[in-house]
Order: structure tokens, then sequence, then C-alpha cells
């Protein structure tokens, strides 16, 4: 298997096994009920360039409406946020929350 869906809360867990896969699947599991997209990168020691770019393109299409965080030990992109365990993610996501709610009461 390529990845591995869980949905915790109102996010989707994404346990990514092979970085070749196409990520498009996942547009249409986000919707109301999973607003959030956690890509789970922690079994890759590494992550080359050629491959950043299959989901660097996807991730920027997805942030747009929805928060996206990356599990992963190692630091390779600035364009998203990138913590090393799940707690962290989900700790990102509220933070995200709450920013948006302040800005909507702005």
């Amino acid at each position: 298997m390529q990845y591995q869906i869980q949905r915790l809360e109102e996010s989707l867990l994404v346990i990514v096994k092979d970085l070749t896969i196409d990520f498009s699947f996942i547009s249409t599991e986000l919707n109301d009920e999973y607003r959030h997209l956690i890509l789970d990168l922690s079994e890759f020691s590494e992550v080359s360039q050629e491959k950043l770019k299959n989901f660097i393109n996807f991730g920027k299409e997805v942030v747009e409406k929805n928060s996206f965080v990356i599990i992963c030990q190692m630091e390779f992109s600035e364009d998203f946020p990138i913590v090393p365990t799940l707690q962290e993610a989900f700790d990102l996501i509220e933070l995200e929350e709450i920013e948006r709610q302040l800005d909507k009461e702005i």
C-alpha cells in the first residue's frame, strides 16, 4: 500500500509510504467534515527535490481553504509548516483555526 488514510476529528491524516503517489485523491476527501490535511512523511529520512514537487504543488491548492501540515523529521520546504509529531500538527491546526476566527471578527 502506498498510503494509509485515518480520519481524526476534522482532519485527514495521510500516512505516506511512497512519495511517487498521485495526491489528487485527497482533494475528493477534503470537505466540510474533514477540512484539515496532515501529511505524515515521518517514515522518510530524506526527500529529493524531484519527489517534493509531487506534493508541494498539490499542497498549494489545499492551503487556500484548509490547513495543511507535514509531519517530518527534516526541514525541506519553507512553503508549508513542518512539525515532528502528530500532536504538534494538531496544535498548529488549532492555532490556525483561532487565527481564522479572529480574522472573521475583525
